[in-house]
């Protein structure tokens, strides 16, 4: 089974591509994980637009605390 990993910052549900499951998880930053979902799942959301797909390495505290939307925060692109 392909599994995605959705983490919520208390605002937006989003997935880490460059993190593995637990190095995503900040808890200092409020990011924890949602849910693990099927690759199926996690396309469906995407296409509704209540999942975004968050790429890239950096400080997590750039997107603790935020609606995430579709763009380029710091380090981190967002579609």
């Amino acid at each position: 089974m392909n599994a995605t990993t959705i983490y919520t910052n208390g605002k937006s549900l989003f997935t880490l591509e460059n993190y593995s499951k637990s190095a995503g998880v900040s808890h200092a930053n409020q990011i924890t994980i949602h849910s693990v979902v099927t690759l199926r799942k996690a396309r469906a959301m995407h296409s509704t637009g209540s999942l975004h797909y968050v790429f890239g390495t950096g400080d997590t505290k750039d997107i603790a605390g935020i609606s995430l939307r579709k763009g380029q925060i710091s380090t981190f692109k967002i579609n």
